[in-house]
């Protein structure tokens, strides 16, 4: 179902549909630059926005919401620094959404959060966006089998990237 060979985290699919290279930096504990501008930053973001709502809910020790409402149905948000890695942090929330419809039966909406640029995104969980989630569950799974990592391709985001070094210096 959510992956039997290893608890996947949203993180995981985030750096998946972003960057294999990164994702297989991360199962390897090969860790990134906490320090990063970027990082303290988004960090600095996250804690200071919907300061009222009760934040970092996590669910099964592997699944981490930023918070969490239930009026006319059960919203789960997630809140960003930037739209810029937009595709990636989309289908980190849809697996959220997977996640509590597969392994806990609720049926819940997401909504995309980027206080700093004053934009929202909603997102609904469709049959076709199930099918890419359970494919790229099983892309995190061969990307974690792998004995080094795959190889390094050029993105818009590399530069910002705390991975940048690694690849491309």
């Amino acid at each position: 179902m959510c992956g039997d060979l290893m608890k996947i985290t949203g993180v995981m699919v985030q750096y998946y549909v972003a960057c294999k290279r990164e994702l297989w930096f991360y199962l390897n504990q090969i860790n990134m630059n906490y320090e990063d501008e970027n990082i303290i930053l988004g960090r600095h973001i996250h804690k200071e926005s919907y300061k009222r709502e009760k934040k970092n809910i996590l669910i099964d020790e592997t699944i981490a919401l930023d918070y969490v409402k239930n009026e006319n149905g059960v919203t789960v948000f997630e809140i960003k620094k930037s739209s810029k890695l937009e595709e990636p942090v989309r289908y980190q929330l849809y697996y959220y959404l997977y996640y509590l419809k597969k392994e806990k039966g609720i049926e819940a909406k997401g909504r995309l959060v980027y206080p700093k640029e004053r934009k929202t995104e909603d997102l609904e969980l469709t049959p076709e966006i199930e099918g890419e989630i359970e494919n790229i569950i099983g892309g995190i799974e061969e990307v974690a089998k792998m004995e080094k990592p795959p190889e390094a391709k050029r993105k818009p985001y590399c530069k910002r990237c705390s991975y940048y070094e690694l690849c491309w210096v």
